[in-house]
């Protein structure tokens, strides 16, 4: 054994000797790497809503099935419909640059009647009364309702539902803005059911009414995965899942803009236009929820450039938060119930495609100068440089054709030039930063207004528009911050928002409630062998599976994600927590039934809610019991799911292929025993994957952080190179650079590394089996290690 490969030998035995991390036993003789435990959102209710009261519930539940086929609905009549694009314009915009917001077909009901036409007063089951109305639309698809006039009183309710039973609210007084408009986040159907509980239990005048629906009919967009099971787009389905963006990586294979991308958003717009947008940090470090987008988001690509129109645009715009994919592959669907929705103009300059809003749907009870978006939706608002002068490389991160979240990044610094298209009535001098080529990615419809980054993960552009694609990744273009900051009256430029306390072109992102935050402890959301699973297969006779996961100080729990393959139809499972005993399942602390996962959805018998259809790989988050709350001191813990009655479990969990552990961390529930996990007859040392969702500060070196090192580590999987730096290597201004030989000397690739942590794709290089060379350079230090390729 020569010397190189006996210091790997020690570096993977001092690996394996720490039992509370996830461990990774690479494919070549390079030290593995682990980035385990980190800090995602915690779903929510959509919007800013309240639960229902069991007596709403109940009521709702008795009428569901008598609504449905109800005949008494009032047929609306839709005022204008808008098409897909021609072919002939697809071609142009293929052929040419183009601004990249995503429009879909829809249909424009704006002639609503006066309620007294379309619903009545009723006395509900309980004995209360409750206002209600039924609309039936021309064609099913995606809802977004528009009231105006909406100004609620403590106490009262107003709730909208489809014939499924799929709910919107419950809304109350707390979604009340100085507009006096509410915008709803969309729901599937052709028939609407609107409810108004009055506080007072009387008949009044309703303080709200609804102007105008927006029906968008999503089938016509990408390509859709044909359903693993069943059938049909129902309610609770995604938005739609896009193949052919495969070059757009998923932003969880690059954990170093893990922040950053916590400040990406998806923007709806009219319930039509899909868009992004970025969360963006100001002087005063109050948290207030800016938003920078692009000016054609809210113009209807400049066919609309009336600031009466832009400002309605902005109040009828919904913002989905953390709309990502767990894995590397971008197809899993994301967790769709954190929005909110509703926004003021702040800042608008057409001549730079510059448009900054305010979310106004937000906690109307926190205190001025702290973050009023909900902390379980963990914001991040990006820090800016609006200097000429930026490091390069850039990073794009947007969600085209409204998919989940994506990553590009170009190696070159862009230049600052002007714009010209042909479609647009407006010339934009000296104001882009022009995007040559992409070195991973490409933007598409649905980018527009999404950041660009430099290398310090500071905001210094917002997209406008391009042609780039997976075969042709060239000429994006993204209005630069830098020319927009100042030259402006107020209400045109960006200095007076983003800088209102001070003279400074640069600012760090915001973390607003670091201190305290929601953690999901997860063995597989950044892991490397994250994209290496499969679904479950568990013989008959197991009836539960557990996962271990340590901490290293008190928490409180939250609730729990799980990631699920498709399914024919889900059947009750219940999620348990056990202390350890002896390195097993030991005591049961908790324990509640799951319902099926989705949406809040009344079905027939007013039960448990239901929803999401089940015909997709998907997550789901189920939270805690809220009568139970439950705190974990510091230690070792088994989040177990059980089939009920004592059945044999049967939800199909995804799973990690690797063997991450040398010892045992999901275990098997057989008869009364818990017993280590055996795939087949060999033992099964990866990981089932259930994510605990806790509220606590871990601290340094616990299950909450991405992993250091003190000595590079190189991990090859599959078609991807994983590096991980020691953080003195890219101090300063210091550059890291890895290359990559053959065993007979041929250099394959020579890249530079801007982060401690690297995600590479090898796919282009057409690897054969055999040994490599990986040469890593940064700072003044060398590092080289053998991988082999199987």
């Amino acid at each position: 054994m020569n010397r190189l490969d006996t210091a790997l030998v020690t570096v993977a035995l001092r690996w394996f000797k720490t039992p509370s991390c996830a461990r990774l036993l690479s494919y070549g003789r390079c030290a593995s790497l682990s980035l385990v435990a980190l800090l995602v959102a915690l779903p929510a209710m959509a919007q800013l809503s309240t639960p229902l009261p069991t007596t709403i519930v109940t009521d709702l539940g008795e009428r569901h099935t008598t609504l449905r086929h109800a005949s008494g609905a009032y047929q609306l009549q839709a005022t204008s419909r808008t098409e897909p694009a021609s072919t002939l314009r697809q071609q142009e915009e293929l052929a040419s640059s183009s601004l990249r917001l995503l429009e879909l077909p829809a249909i424009e009901y704006r002639q609503l009647p006066e309620s007294q036409l379309w619903g009545d007063w009723i006395t509900t089951a309980s004995g209360e009364r409750a206002w209600q109305g039924i609309l039936q639309l021309e064609e099913a698809g995606w809802n977004t309702l528009y009231f105006d006039q909406y100004q609620l009183s403590h106490g009262d309710m107003l709730v909208i539902a489809n014939e499924e039973g799929e709910v919107r609210g419950a809304f109350t007084e707390t979604n009340n803005v100085s507009s006096h408009s509410l915008t709803t986040a969309p729901l599937y159907g052709e028939r609407l059911i609107v409810y108004y509980y009055p506080a007072s239990g009387k008949r009044s005048d309703l303080p709200w009414r609804l102007s105008s629906i927006t029906t968008a009919l999503l089938t016509a967009v990408g390509e859709e995965l044909p359903p693993t099971v069943g059938g049909h787009k129902g309610p609770g389905s995604p938005w739609f899942v896009v193949k052919g963006l495969d070059c757009a990586e998923a932003t969880v294979r690059h954990p170093e803009v893990e922040r950053i991308a916590r400040s990406e958003l998806l923007l709806v717009v009219r319930g039509r236009f899909f868009s992004s947008g970025t969360l963006i940090n100001n002087s005063r470090l109050d948290g207030d929820p800016l938003v920078l987008t692009a000016a054609h988001c809210l113009n209807n690509s400049y066919n609309c450039r009336d600031l009466d129109y832009v400002r309605q645009s902005a109040e009828q715009s919904v913002f989905y938060f953390n709309y990502f994919s767990p894995t590397g592959d971008p197809l899993i669907n994301g967790i769709e119930e954190q929005t909110l929705a509703g926004a003021e103009l702040v800042a608008y300059n057409e001549e730079h495609d510059m448009c900054l809003l305010r979310i106004t749907g937000v906690r109307p009870d926190v205190p001025q100068g702290q973050c009023p978006i909900p902390q379980s939706y963990r914001p991040y608002l990006a820090g800016w440089n609006a200097e000429r002068d930026f490091p390069a490389p850039v990073i794009g991160i947007h969600h085209p054709q409204a998919s989940v979240r994506r990553y590009n990044r170009a190696d070159g610094k862009p230049p600052i030039e002007s714009y010209d298209m042909v479609s647009v009535p407006v010339q934009w001098i000296n104001s882009h930063l022009h995007i040559k080529k992409w070195d991973v990615g490409t933007t598409a419809g649905g980018s527009s207004g999404s950041g660009l980054f430099d290398k310090n993960h500071h905001l210094i552009g917002a997209l406008t528009g391009g042609s780039s694609y997976c075969d042709t990744p060239y000429n994006d273009y993204y209005y630069a911050l830098s020319e927009v900051f100042t030259g402006y009256a107020d209400e045109a430029c960006l200095k007076p928002h983003l800088a209102p306390t001070s003279d400074q072109t640069t600012l760090e992102g915001l973390d607003p409630f670091a201190t305290m935050p929601s953690v999901r402890l997860s063995h597989q959301l950044y892991s490397l062998m994250r994209d290496s699973v499969a679904i479950s297969t568990l013989d008959a006779a197991v009836e539960g599976i557990a996962v271990r996961y340590d901490i290293d100080t008190s928490v409180q729990y939250l609730g729990s994600v799980l990631v699920l393959g498709a399914m024919q139809k889900w059947t009750p499972v219940t999620l348990a927590i056990y202390g350890d005993e002896g390195g097993k399942p030991g005591k049961k602390l908790y324990e509640q039934t799951l319902p099926r996962p989705a949406y809040l959805l009344l079905n027939d018998a007013g039960q448990s809610p239901q929803a999401r259809i089940l015909s997709d790989a998907f997550q789901a988050f189920f939270p805690a019991k809220e009568d139970t709350p439950l705190t974990l001191p510091a230690g070792s813990y088994y989040i177990a799911l059980e089939g009920s009655e004592g059945k044999s479990l049967s939800a199909p969990l995804l799973m990690s292929k690797a063997q991450p552990h040398a010892t045992p961390y999901a275990w098997h529930l057989v008869g009364s025993n818990w017993e280590p996990a055996k795939a087949g007859r060999t033992p099964y040392l990866g990981h089932y994957w259930i994510d605990p969702i806790v509220l606590g500060k871990l601290k340094a070196g616990g299950t909450s952080a991405l992993e250091t090192a003190d000595e590079p580590r190189v991990m090859l999987v599959g078609e991807r190179l994983y590096l991980l730096l020691p953080d003195s290597w890219l101090a300063g201004d210091a550059s890291a650079e890895v290359e990559l030989y053959s065993a007979a000397g041929q250099r394959i690739l020579s890249l530079p590394l801007t982060s401690t942590h690297s995600s590479l794709s090898l796919a282009d290089y057409a690897l054969q089996s055999g040994v490599y060379i990986v040469h890593l350079s940064g700072s003044g230090e060398r590092y080289s290690c053998k991988l082999i390729r199987p």
